[in-house]
């Protein structure tokens, strides 16, 4: 995860809370303070106070997929070609399109 990314999803989770939101029950309620707080980063990013993000829209839907989500393994629940998911071992997952003609690896911790 970006070091960028990896700070706002601290802020994202204050801000929730302080919020009384439940992303469980309401994700598109998440989106408004993963939104302010992209903006508000970005700010600070440009001031040299903060490191920058690569993609903003894609830090956001980081974001979103860990607080509302699965983290690493949303993108592929969300995927409609990968058919199942395998985790063999606590560092690492098996995302497959096709079990038969296409194995990925992506680390989930």
């Amino acid at each position: 995860m970006d070091d960028g990314v990896a700070i706002l999803e601290t802020e994202v989770r204050e801000l929730i809370r302080r919020r009384g939101l439940d992303p469980a029950a309401d994700s598109e309620a998440t989106r408004v303070p993963i939104a302010d707080a992209v903006a508000d980063y970005d700010e600070r990013a440009m001031l040299g106070r903060v490191p920058r993000l690569a993609d903003l829209e894609e830090a956001t839907k980081a974001l979103h997929d860990a607080v509302v989500g699965l983290g690493p393994l949303q993108k592929y629940l969300d995927d409609p070609e990968i058919e199942e998911i395998w985790i063999n071992e606590s560092w690492g997952s098996h995302p497959c399109a096709d079990p038969l003609r296409s194995l990925q690896s992506c680390g989930i911790c």
